[in-house]
């Protein structure tokens, strides 16, 4: 390379082909007896050993130098590469090479944790990343938010707020969740904790999310209330626009008998209507307290199965086990378990082939009864699917939309829940989980 002769190199191999020269030369007048010459070549050997030691020295010195840079994260260093000021030129430009990369690392680094910290910003939860010491590694602005603090460098700062918080956040292991209630200034909060852990950097930390209970409750009671808010508005509308034109019409000077007449009965078609709304409503807001009694699950299905029954639909029925009891008002469980598959009748009804719904009862580890009612229909479009528990919400002409709004609300004063669990072609699975 043209550098080369810019360096040192070339002053190295002249030592060393003087050193190997002047060796080889004494030991030859050695061998020859011409022990006198020794005095002249020693000193030259060891004049060119002692400047192959200095250009050691001196690389060893900016290689110790860029290390204890490093090491104290101190990138601002640059060594000369013009070799008029310097016999150290192709060094210096591989040392300023070495930081360049260094600079590079450490800037895609930096990226990565801002990226990394972006994403954690978008969460909807809080997050916080802690070490085996109790020490805070990362946090979300969300988690700051939840425990009220700018800024969080170790778990002892929550014992302040609450200790069952801090305990929790100190002792919760992978995979394990908890939820933690305490009271603050401004109420009562819950929390739910989940917790992974991962390997990083030599260290072993843990990456716990914090849930608001009660923010996530909050935002879907104001999400329910919008929708079951422009369903009211929507059928009062339809309702009140007719009666008021026609009002208008019967009002005026011109109408006659017959007009005043077809009038009336669309008024009262139109009230009627709208009483039977306000029924339904009542239907919705006033579940009277279940009357809770013991009976036997099997019992309870095979009188709804018999208020659905189609001869075009076969129905198979599998509890285990088969003396499954349930605590519970019979018949309101029994409106619950009726909708579902009443629904689910009328759905098969509109398709051809075979029509099948499988009711399938088990109990789980934690003694929770859970009834699957399953239909091979069409998957509910995603749309519908989304708002088939809102009240009122109806793809049929001459449906009410309360069905299965009223059979959650039955569920969850038994203290259970009903949910959509599967929703494909072939498989749809409505879920009924029972304390």
């Amino acid at each position: 390379m043209k550098l080369t002769r810019n360096i040192p190199y070339g002053k190295i191999g002249v030592y060393l082909a003087v050193i190997i020269s002047v060796a080889a030369l004494s030991g030859y007048m050695c061998a020859e007896g011409y022990h006198s010459y020794l005095v002249v070549c020693l000193p030259i050997i060891v004049f060119a050993i002692l400047r192959l030691f200095k250009f050691y020295g001196e690389i060893v010195h900016r290689l110790m130098f860029v290390f204890n840079a490093v090491q104290n994260n101190d990138y601002s260093f640059r060594f000369t590469e013009n070799p008029r000021y310097t016999q150290y030129a192709f060094v210096n430009q591989s040392l300023n090479r070495i930081k360049e990369v260094l600079d590079n690392a450490k800037l895609q680094i930096k990226e990565r944790e801002q990226y990394f910290q972006l994403i954690m910003e978008c969460a909807n939860v809080g997050i916080v990343v802690v070490m085996d010491n109790g020490t805070v590694a990362q946090t979300n602005s969300k988690v700051l938010h939840i425990v009220g603090v700018e800024m969080l460098n170790h778990i002892d700062q929550l014992r302040v707020l609450s200790e069952e918080l801090c305990e929790a956040i100190k002792t919760i292991v992978p995979d394990e969740q908890r939820t933690v209630r305490f009271s603050t200034e401004i109420g009562e909060q819950s929390l739910v904790l989940s917790c992974s852990a991962i390997e990083f950097d030599g260290k072993r930390l843990r990456v716990i999310s914090v849930g608001n209970i009660h923010e996530e409750l909050d935002r879907k009671e104001v999400e329910s209330w919008e929708k079951l808010t422009r369903i009211l508005t929507h059928e009062i509308m339809n309702s009140l626009a007719p009666v008021t034109s026609i009002s208008h019409t019967l009002l005026s000077a011109n109408a006659d008998a017959k007009t005043m007449q077809r009038g009336l009965e669309t008024i009262h078609t139109t009230s009627d209507r709208l009483l039977r709304f306000v029924d339904s409503f009542r239907a919705v807001t006033r579940i009277p307290t279940p009357q809770k009694a013991p009976f036997y699950l099997s019992e309870l299905v095979a009188e709804a199965v018999s208020l659905t029954t189609n001869e075009s639909v076969a129905i198979e029925i599998h509890i285990a086990p088969e003396d499954t009891m349930l605590y519970a008002d019979c018949t309101q469980m029994s409106q619950v378990i009726v909708n579902i598959l009443k629904n689910a009748t009328e759905a098969l009804l509109k398709q051809p082939g075979e029509r099948k719904i499988r009711i399938y009862s088990t109990i789980d580890a934690e003694e929770r009864i859970q009834i699957d009612i399953t239909n091979n229909g069409q998957a509910i479009p995603a749309e519908v699917a989304e708002n088939i528990f809102t009240p009122f919400f109806t793809t049929k002409a001459d449906g009410s939309g309360i069905g299965l709004a009223v059979s959650r609300q039955i569920v969850r004063l038994h203290g259970g829940t009903l949910r959509l669990k599967h929703n494909e072609d072939g498989r749809v699975t409505f879920a009924i989980v029972l304390e």
